[in-house]
Formats: C-alpha cells, structure tokens, sequence
C-alpha cells in the first residue's frame, strides 16, 4: 500500500513540475520572422504638438461639461431638500396659492431650478424658484431665512408668492411669524 503511495506521489510531481516547466518556456519564447533582425517600429511616433488647438477646445469642452454637470448635482440636492418640500406641500394646502395656481402645484419647467443659497448647516436660506400650477399659472417663490445656531429652528423673514407681479406674503396668511 505505501509502494502505491509513493507511485502516485511521484506521479503528481512530476505532472506538476513538467506543467510549470512548459509555462516558464512559453513565456520566454520569442519567435521573430528574421532572427538576424532586431525587432523595431516601422512607423513615425505621432507628434505630440500636432492638432494643438483641438486638443485645447477638447479641454475646454470637458472642463464646461464637467461644470455643468457640477451646477446640476448641485441644483438636484436643492429640490430633494426638505425645506423645498415643507415649502411645496405648504404652498399645496394653502388655500389662497390653490384660488391662484390651482390644485397641482410643483416646480415649472423641464428641469426644475433652486436659485440662490440654500445652506442648511451655517443656517442660511435665501432662495427663489418657479412654481407652476393646474391652471397653468405660473409664479416664483421666495425665501429667506436664518438661524443663529444649529440649536434653534429656522427665523422666516420673507416667505412670499408672486403671481403675475402680485405678491402675496405666506407669513401673513396665518397671521404670525412661522418656522421650519
């Protein structure tokens, strides 16, 4: 039994070690046409000064698309945050923007657009966006608010409505300051 042992054992070795033997001399095997010949490029490397000019308006192209790609992300997390939403779900149960815009009311536009800062960390928010209502009204929103410290709810100041150069102001609707 331990004579087949041993047959086997050396079998496996010796399979093992003529495998790794042909792996090692495929790799070093260099097979040229002529062998007289070195091997060398038989064409001219490009001109790296070539095409100068349309190399520059391709990096430009890119730098403008990368920034405009930039301004989009950053617009994107404008309109999911939940100041807009409070803003929009406020806008959507007040009677008076209803009478004005009608039922449904949401951002105008293909693309909708968060103008001005919206700084939820350093308690700044002054921004205005475009709104478009059921009745195919359109009008833009208007807030401004602070807070001194991450502690305390936001201070509305503005917080208005402009629809056809008729602004009305959300905070006086309900007769007191609010805040989010």
């Amino acid at each position: 039994m331990l004579k087949l042992l041993g047959s086997y054992s050396r079998q496996r070795i010796f399979h093992a070690s003529r495998t790794s033997n042909f792996m090692l001399s495929t790799k070093r095997a260099l097979v040229l046409k002529d062998k007289s010949r070195p091997m060398r490029i038989d064409r001219e490397l490009p001109d790296p000064t070539k095409d100068k000019v349309k190399r520059r308006v391709q990096l430009g192209a890119f730098f403008i698309a990368m920034g405009v790609s930039l301004a989009c992300i950053f617009n994107y997390e404008k309109t999911q945050s939940p100041i807009i939403s409070n803003t929009l779900y406020h806008l959507r149960r007040s009677a008076l923007t209803r009478d004005l815009l009608g039922d449904s009311i949401d951002f105008d536009g293909l693309v909708p657009w968060v103008y001005g800062e919206l700084n939820q960390v350093s308690g700044d928010i002054n921004i205005r966006f475009n709104i478009k209502g059921s009745k195919g009204v359109r009008g833009m929103v208007k807030l401004v608010a602070d807070r001194e410290n991450k502690n305390q709810e936001f201070l509305i100041h503005e917080w208005s409505v402009t629809v056809n150069d008729k602004k009305i102001d959300l905070l006086s609707e309900e007769g007191e300051p609010k805040t989010l």
